[in-house]
């Protein structure tokens, strides 16, 4: 044996233990200590199972999505279907406070839907704001502590072969990890609509073939640095490894309008932010009006958190209420400025009135008695106690005793919500309406659109 050999010898040697593995000193060293497994470890405490506990008769039309979302829930099949739902999909939280991203498509067949983390804990969520036409839902729960939550990534800078990451709960087994690359960028799907025959296109999505299967869907695409690029949303089930994610930018785009719907009930601020962070509407006599915001300022800052755009200046916003004093930094003309502006409570439009003026429906709470017997929660939705005749709603098969569970792509529980999204609404629109109905001792989910006068 050489000096070489002997010396070689004795260095491998004494990174052996007893049983013979070579071991690193140290985690940083460890060569299987990949970027997947960094990723992980980093990412999958944010990462939920969506579920149902409920047994659902759904009788429905056919939809444009049920091509490409079959594999993922079954979508296909008999008009008029039971459901026992253990596992319908994934989702992962972008706020503390317990906001959490899905696809629509995931919580549409829902009407009680609980997260679970990794740890086993659970919570009831609420749907809050759901996006149909680019399959995005908007979640909430209330959390014991704060919680993690995923690094956005940017989706415009996306490399063919880059390495990707899918986190979901295919079949049920929670928190599986896929890997793969990314196939293609800008990929549209072309469909045509069940409903009015025209074509619909879903555009500028991710192909990926990571591994993705039912109950991956609404769950996270990472990159390697555990940065989120895009949310599972379907594959094709006549192909192998053809996968489709929506990119984080399209996400980035559509929140904070998603967002900003969602706090027209919580409070009044009075003011847009557009994507540059410009201030782009400032309502009369609202609070930020008395405050001296102007159209034109640029918000730099919420409450002393940096906004790089109107995604920021919405989430820093989340969980706020009335009474609550905000902190706005804002640059005009080169010149920064601080406002400070107490929140007031929104205004609420009349929504019984306005159901009645536009929908040609009366509406109520849904009491105890009738959530007890329909085995609804009481905030389930609300009860349609009259159709007019002849009315926008009745001609669409809307009656009496059908409980209204969303409008306009968002679940309402009261009134206060009904007339937030009607008053925004004009004559003419074409507005999204989702019912439940009891026949013959079941409930039926049914889908409709109806044009507002």
């Amino acid at each position: 044996m050489t000096t070489t050999r002997v010396a070689t010898f004795l260095m491998v040697s004494a990174c052996l233990p007893v049983g013979g593995t070579a071991v690193a000193d140290s985690p940083a060293d460890n060569p299987r200590r990949t970027p997947v497994v960094e990723a992980f470890e980093k990412t999958h405490g944010a990462v939920v199972n969506i579920s149902s506990t409920k047994v659902v008769e759904i009788n429905r039309s056919r939809s444009p999505l049920d091509f490409f979302f079959q594999d993922f829930d079954s979508f296909l099949g008999p008009r008029t279907r039971r459901y026992k739902s253990t596992s319908v999909g994934s989702g992962f939280v972008i706020h503390k406070n317990g906001y959490i991203v899905t696809n629509a498509h995931v919580v549409d067949r829902t009407t009680d839907v609980k997260i679970t983390f990794d740890d086993q804990t659970s919570y009831d969520a609420e749907v809050v704001a759901e996006d149909r036409a680019h399959d995005l839902a908007l979640l909430k729960i209330e959390p014991k502590s704060p919680l993690p939550v995923l690094q956005f990534g940017d989706s415009s800078d996306l490399m063919i072969g880059e390495t990707v990451i899918a986190i979901g709960n295919p079949l049920g087994y929670q928190h599986t990890l896929t890997t793969g690359v990314i196939s293609a960028t800008d990929r549209d799907l072309k469909l045509t609509s069940a409903r009015t025959g025209q074509p619909v296109v879903y555009a500028n999505l991710i192909q990926t073939d990571a591994g993705i299967n039912p109950g991956n869907s609404g769950g996270p695409l990472l990159n390697v640095l555990g940065q989120l690029i895009g949310i599972n949303t379907a594959i094709r089930s006549d192909a192998q490894n053809i996968g489709f994610a929506i990119p984080i930018n399209t996400l980035k785009r559509l929140l904070p309008v998603m967002i900003r719907e969602q706090q027209k009930n919580q409070f009044s601020l009075g003011l847009n932010v557009d994507h540059h962070r410009r201030v782009t509407r400032v309502l009369k006599g609202s609070p930020a009006s008395r405050a001296g915001l102007r159209v034109g300022d640029t918000v730099t800052a919420v409450n002393g958190e940096r906004v790089e755009s109107d995604f920021d200046f919405y989430m820093q916003l989340l969980d706020h209420r009335p009474g609550q004093i905000v902190s706005l930094e804002t640059q005009r003309s080169g010149s920064p400025r601080t406002a400070r502006i107490r929140l007031q409570e929104p205004p609420r439009p009349d929504g019984a009135k306005l159901a009645t003026q536009r929908l040609g429906i009366t509406l109520s709470p849904l009491s105890r008695v009738d959530a007890r017997r329909l085995r609804l929660q009481s905030n389930a939705g609300l009860m349609i106690d009259d159709a007019e005749r002849g009315g926008p709603a009745q001609r669409e098969g809307i009656a009496a005793g059908d409980i209204l569970t969303a409008l306009g792509g968002y679940y309402v529980k009261d009134l206060d919500e009904v007339g937030s999204i009607l008053d925004q609404a004009q004559a003419g629109d074409q507005i999204y309406v989702r019912i439940l109905r009891l026949e013959q001792g079941k409930l039926h989910r049914y889908y409709t659109y109806v044009t507002l006068r």
